[in-house]
């Protein structure tokens, strides 16, 4: 099961992001992924448009082979529960 941590403070350059915010009775997800490198090997444009969660979170983790197993932080709005069948959340 994948894990992730929750983002604390700002988001810091390299950092790669799961921002989950409520839309009507629905949770969406934006990936906010790395600044460019330079790096052409490195893959650093994410989908920029709203997603199923599930999407967002299958998509960072086909991901994070090819960024060197990076730390996906998760950031919460006010209200929304975390779902285990994304993954398990620590604080």
């Amino acid at each position: 099961m994948a894990s992730y941590r929750r983002l604390e403070g700002k988001r810091e350059k390299g950092q790669v992001v799961v921002r989950l915010v409520q839309e009507g009775d629905d949770v969406k997800a934006f990936i906010i992924g790395l600044e460019e490198t330079g790096d052409p090997a490195e893959p650093t444009v994410y989908p920029s448009e709203e997603m199923d969660p599930e999407e967002a979170f299958r998509t960072v983790e086909n991901k994070r082979e090819m960024i060197g197993d990076a730390e996906v932080l998760v950031e919460m709005e006010v209200g929304i529960e975390w779902d285990p069948a994304w993954g398990e959340l620590k604080s």
